[in-house]
């Protein structure tokens, strides 16, 4: 209980659930009053969740626990190559649209890798990070199903991985603690 207490205050997660709230006003808004500027914004909050997701797993990969068990360092490593890619297809598509995508991590509060409560909170907040960046894709694809496929089957692509992430952390919690 008190890693999964730990994980709901965690920067991480505080920045997946800022990000989503950013949007909220989009997402709220009528049919009619989306513009590419509104989709453009959407998906910057994907690249961004993206990006934390990159910096914060290659640091778990290469974290004491990551160097120590070759089998932490290894799945990090996988899961930041699937966010980077998530991230690249998000860059993509924002430019697509005509926009330019914002790399920055100044508004990311999670650059701590591995605080107080070690490996095991880290994975549980990662865990809950990730089920709020599905609800939120859920949430983005709800808006764009109606006005755009090829950024819904982006988000649906991107989906798929992050389920198989929560998999993994799952597992992962398991293991380390046994």
């Amino acid at each position: 209980m008190l890693v999964q207490r730990a994980a709901a205050e965690s920067a991480f997660l505080a920045d997946v659930n800022a990000l989503r709230a950013q949007v909220r006003p989009i997402l709220d808004a009528p049919p009619e009053a989306a513009d590419s500027a509104s989709s453009i914004a959407l998906l910057q909050t994907v690249l961004s969740a993206e990006i934390a997701c990159v910096l914060r797993y290659t640091g778990i990969s290469v974290s004491p626990d990551g160097l120590q068990n070759g089998w932490i360092g290894k799945e990090f490593q996988e899961q930041a190559n699937d966010e980077r890619r998530h991230m690249v297809l998000a860059a993509e598509r924002i430019a697509q649209l005509g926009g330019t995508p914002d790399f920055s991590t100044d508004r990311l509060k999670s650059r701590e890798v591995i605080g107080a409560g070690g490996f095991a909170r880290c994975v549980a907040e990662n865990l809950e990070a990730e089920q709020s960046v599905i609800a939120h894709y859920h949430e983005l694809i709800g808006y764009f199903e109606p006005r755009d496929a090829q950024s819904c089957a982006i988000l649906r692509d991107i989906i798929r991985d992050e389920e198989d992430h929560t998999n993994d952390m799952q597992d992962l919690l398991v293991s380390y603690a046994g």
